[in-house]
């Protein structure tokens, strides 16, 4: 005899599980492709985080020039912060003492000024090449 309480799964139980597996496989697929795609390399996952510090910088800094290749940062505190190649490293020292190194393996790097910054471009040992425009707000 069976009892009118007794649960379990019936065929509109059934029907629906079967709707939302397939209707949310292809999605499935999709996410684990687009996850197996992305693999940035560590050099550009360096520049990327060069060019967010250098930005960090832009914003506090007063004033900003270039000249023969290196940036110059005019700090709050009345002292100046520069970005040069030195070797095959970017560095970033504060009125010509001290010596941080901000990104390796650097092969070339480029400033050009633009009417609301400036663009930098770096190449990499590898070959590789990035480039950010950087926007100064006075």
């Amino acid at each position: 005899m069976v009892s009118h309480d007794e649960k379990g799964f019936t065929l509109i139980h059934s029907l629906f599980m079967i709707f939302i597996l397939s209707f949310s496989l292809p999605f499935l697929s999709y996410l684990i492709n687009s996850a197996n795609n992305f693999q940035a390399s560590p050099d550009e996952l360096s520049a990327q985080q060069f060019f967010l510090f250098l930005r960090n910088e832009v914003m506090q800094a007063t004033d900003y020039r270039i000249s023969q290749n290196k940036l110059y940062l005019a700090l709050p505190n009345k002292a100046e912060a520069t970005f040069s190649l030195y070797g095959n490293i970017i560095r970033r020292q504060v009125n010509g003492l001290g010596h941080e190194i901000y990104l390796r393996n650097v092969k070339e790097l480029h400033l050009s000024p633009l009417p609301y910054g400036f663009t930098i471009r770096i190449t990499t040992l590898g070959g590789e090449q990035y480039k950010k425009d950087i926007v100064f707000y006075e």
